[in-house]
């Protein structure tokens, strides 16, 4: 009788402690997220002027799900090896600044950020230090199509400008990024 005791106690406690392990893990390491930034090479334009001529499509709209709920797209090299995370973004358009208004309807975008899980925790991986555009907060977006015919976020942080002051990450960036928006402000007083 006395070993049968033995056993249950110390099957609960073994249970206590993988149940406290198994929380562990998951909250603090499998919930986790690290960030990483890449080097990437891409055209840069370093005047509003030069941006809005360089974009086939500029609009301003808003992202309709979270950075968490978006479509990640992973390339791989033969050997499994990461080759580009980026992130589908829908868009719920306003306005087209440029380019054909057809374009604009039920908008995706590709954002040269992602997030993966991993055992070790979600990874974030961004391309120059972008930040994602928040979802319900206002932009003005300068796009074009890549290789694979999908409208792209282009020069990179410098090529999304958070218009309501909604999203404090998007200040972050390039030391003209501050200076292309002033322009904007200047060039489309009425737009924006």
């Amino acid at each position: 009788m006395l070993l049968k005791k033995k056993s249950v106690v110390i099957t609960l406690a073994l249970t206590v402690i993988l149940a406290i392990a198994s929380s562990y893990y998951y909250f603090a390491v499998y919930n986790s997220v690290r960030e990483f930034s890449f080097p990437a090479t891409y055209k840069g334009y370093s005047s509003a002027r030069a941006l809005f001529s360089g974009a086939e499509l500029v609009v301003i709209g808003s992202p309709i799900q979270d950075f968490e709920d978006r479509e990640v797209l992973i390339g791989k090299d033969s050997l499994g090896g990461l080759m580009y995370i980026v992130t589908s973004t829908e868009l719920q358009v306003e306005e087209v600044l440029k380019g054909p208004k057809e374009d604009a309807i039920d908008l995706a975008v590709i954002e040269p950020i992602g997030i993966r899980q991993t055992y070790s925790g979600k990874e974030k991986m961004t391309s120059e230090g972008y930040t994602e555009m928040k979802k319900g907060s206002k932009y003005v977006i300068f796009l074009k199509k890549n290789t694979s015919g999908q409208y792209s976020v282009i020069n990179m942080q410098a090529g999304k400008f958070n218009l309501d002051g909604t999203d404090a990450d998007d200040a972050k960036g390039s030391s003209s990024k501050s200076r292309i928006m002033t322009e904007l402000k200047a060039d489309f007083s009425q737009e924006l």
